[in-house]
């Protein structure tokens, strides 16, 4: 596990015993409890495929999320993929835009409950193996910057369940 990884989960478990010790425990199992509801209700894992040019996922917008992004920074295994590798399209009448043309003038907009397809493209990336995918949205609002991370074995493209 690199370095950065074990800091940040030793900093985790710091905290969430400040705040046990502070607060108590319930107050730490409704922090958890609302961080497994926001990833149950964005990251679709059926939809999370391996295809020929690369990955293909779709986040689902929950219906009271909006808001305006002049990047999206996107991490597979822990190393950058080049903004023009990876293509955007929110819901499936618009059209696809590279996270390369994201910017403040011209940012990726969020409707409520529209879902947004990522293409990436990645050659020679294994099958059949767990991937972790690291999502950085970079507001034009506070707070700056919002993440998303996951972890999970993609499907072959065209494969059934």
């Amino acid at each position: 596990m690199p370095r950065h990884r074990l800091e940040a989960i030793a900093h985790l478990v710091r905290q969430g015993l400040a705040i046990e010790g502070q607060f108590g425990l319930r107050p730490l199992e409704a922090l958890v409890w609302v961080a497994l509801t926001v990833e149950e209700g964005v990251y679709q894992p059926h939809a999370f495929l391996r295809t020929d040019e690369g990955l293909q996922f779709t986040l689902a917008n929950p219906p009271l999320r909006t808001g305006a992004f002049e990047s999206v920074r996107v991490l597979v295994d822990g190393s950058a993929v080049p903004a023009e590798q990876v293509e955007l399209r929110c819901g499936p009448s618009a059209p696809s835009r590279s996270a390369a043309s994201l910017s403040r003038t011209e940012p990726l907009l969020l409707g409520p409950g529209r879902p947004v397809d990522f293409r990436l493209t990645l050659p020679g990336l294994e099958l059949g193996r767990r991937v972790t995918v690291r999502l950085e949205f970079q507001s034009v609002a506070i707070p700056p910057l919002v993440w998303l991370e996951f972890t999970d074995v993609p499907r072959r493209a065209g494969a059934t369940a």
